[in-house]
């Protein structure tokens, strides 16, 4: 497994926080907001830890879903794990204490854009790592809990990529510590077969075609 405590480079910026909450930019957003924004970016920059454990091929005959199973031959088998580290989680904690809800929301938000770029940065990774021969072809990234993968396979995946290493728990109720982390696997499956899941692809970003999810 490849492990990594990353200087992950994202430009993060309050105008990215602001378009979350529906706002065109920082000068479309009220002062006072903007200010917040700003602030926020600043607090993540210094208390998030980006951090991401990668297998890029599982052994299939030795790591297996609980309940999960794929809809076409899987030939290879991608594993990962990304965090942004517990220091943000208790930085929203406290705010939230303080009854700041519309500045933790805003730590909320950033987060969100930040690990989600991590996965993109690993996801990116996993599909650059095609076979020599060129006969496999990655599907879609998922994650435990979204769509048909259910929320309890976080615990082989953890398992099996000793997400411990970087901080990473999953609870009782297979919910992630931190809670800005994401597992996801990608699989291959034959070039030439043809199934949904081997076409589609995320462009929830609104990128077509998209660098990271080939």
């Amino acid at each position: 497994m490849v492990l990594k405590e990353t200087e992950f480079n994202f430009q993060l910026g309050a105008d990215d926080i602001l378009r979350e909450m529906k706002y065109k930019s920082a000068q479309a957003a009220p002062q006072k907001l903007a200010a917040l924004a700003d602030a926020a970016v600043k607090e993540i920059e210094q208390t998030a830890e980006p951090a991401w454990g990668l297998n890029l091929e599982a052994d299939l005959e030795d790591f297996e879903f609980t309940e999960y199973t794929a809809g076409f031959p899987v030939r290879r088998l991608s594993l990962a794990a990304v965090t942004l580290g517990s220091e943000l989680d208790t930085a929203m904690r406290f705010h939230r204490e303080k009854g700041e809800d519309a500045y933790e929301y805003m730590l909320q938000l950033g987060g969100n854009l930040l690990v989600e770029s991590l996965a993109d940065h690993v996801n990116y990774l996993i599909c650059g790592s095609r076979d020599r021969e060129n006969l496999l072809k990655p599907a879609f990234r998922k994650s435990p809990g979204v769509g048909r993968v259910p929320l309890h396979e976080n615990r082989p995946i953890a398992d099996y990529l000793m997400a411990d290493r970087i901080q990473i728990q999953v609870t009782d109720l297979f919910q992630l510590v931190p809670k800005k982390t994401i597992l996801f696997f990608v699989e291959w499956g034959p070039r030439k077969f043809r199934h949904n899941d081997l076409k589609k692809r995320c462009h929830h970003c609104g990128k077509n075609p998209c660098e990271f999810r080939i």
